[in-house]
């Protein structure tokens, strides 16, 4: 069954003229499960006896076959079909243990992230306060009014902060503040803004405290403001349960001493080809924002997360899986700088 749209494109000829457009599109109906196990042997996905069909049809109950199949079948599709195909090999085993390990990826990252942004938190509080007292962030002055757009941003970061605030009056931190003081100094607030509003207070902060704070990771404050940006997107992927593994960006992260002491190579237009766009991209940023011991943790813990998939794949090798992280072969040697 297709469904139909019709769709009117301005066309130069000349004006009150146009151009219908058709566009003819399958309608999603409902599937059984054996209907969609159906559908992946169809396709090439090796489901050979009984035991395995009951093995398909109790993944894709759980999990669902959009979570599933539609995220994570990338590296197993045949290029080389013009339809979808999938690779001579391919089990929902491999499918799936690409999908668990996806799960544990997102937990790491989020608990290291979460590590680096109670750091973060508690240095801006500590150096925005000691100049403008505790319960002065909600003055226009206070922030760095000489930036391009500053009347804006700083408006839109105050009138967020608000509505955060006001989502959480039942907090009993924030209710405690508010009865017995009239006010919520920002180290308590702090606590319940998210992380990308804290990576806008911080970009917004006098060049003076910008820098009393990335002086604590020994970069350049605008470096602090980057990296802040970088990982603030991954947490939300990863509180939000996108796919991780594959992650991708528009916005860069900047340059940094371990592109270069890795090794990377660049594409024609200089850019460095792994670690500016993608999950290893995360990983040099919170290299830079975690002590040396977590960062070493969390390095181990991703170290074993591979190596567990990999004991688990058949069709996938294991430069297939870091090349699609964005890491390269060599990523473990950020432990030893």
């Amino acid at each position: 069954m297709h469904i139909i749209f019709w769709n009117v494109l301005g066309c130069p000829s000349g004006p009150g003229s146009f151009i219908l457009q058709v566009i003819i599109m399958d309608e999603k109906v409902f599937r059984t499960l054996d209907e969609l196990v159906d559908i992946l042997i169809a396709r090439g996905i090796d489901i050979p006896d009984s035991s395995e069909r009951d093995y398909a049809k109790r993944v894709l109950e759980k999990n669902g076959y959009y979570n599933l199949i539609n995220g994570y079948n990338k590296l197993f599709l045949d290029k080389t079909s013009d339809t979808i195909r999938y690779r001579p090999g391919t089990t929902l085993h491999e499918i799936n243990a690409l999908y668990q390990f996806d799960r544990v990826l997102r937990n790491i990252f989020f608990r290291y992230i979460l590590e680096a942004e109670t750091h973060i938190k508690s240095l801006i509080s500590y150096y925005f306060s000691e100049v403008h007292g505790h319960k002065n962030y909600l003055i226009y002055t206070n922030f760095n009014t000489s930036l391009r757009d500053s009347e804006a941003k700083i408006t839109n970061l105050i009138a967020e902060i608000q509505r955060q605030t006001a989502n959480r009056a039942s907090d009993p931190s924030i209710q405690h503040y508010l009865q017995q003081h009239g006010y919520i100094p920002l180290w308590v607030i702090n606590n319940i803004l998210t992380l990308g509003t804290i990576s806008k207070f911080y970009s917004l902060m006098l060049p003076s405290e910008r820098q009393n704070v990335s002086r604590h990771f020994q970069i350049m404050d605008n470096e602090l403001e980057n990296a802040l940006l970088y990982v603030s997107v991954v947490r939300n992927f990863c509180a939000h349960g996108n796919r991780l593994y594959c992650f991708r960006t528009k916005n860069p992260l900047m340059n940094t001493i371990y592109h270069l002491y890795l090794k990377i190579l660049q594409n024609n237009n200089g850019e460095y080809l792994q670690g500016k766009r993608d999950l290893f991209a995360c990983v040099i940023a919170l290299k830079r924002l975690l002590s040396k011991n977590d960062y070493k943790r969390m390095s181990k813990e991703l170290f074993r997360a591979i190596g567990t998939l990999d004991k688990k794949l058949q069709l996938l090798t294991y430069d297939e899986v870091l090349a699609e992280m964005g890491f390269p072969s060599n990523w473990r040697e950020l432990n030893t700088y």
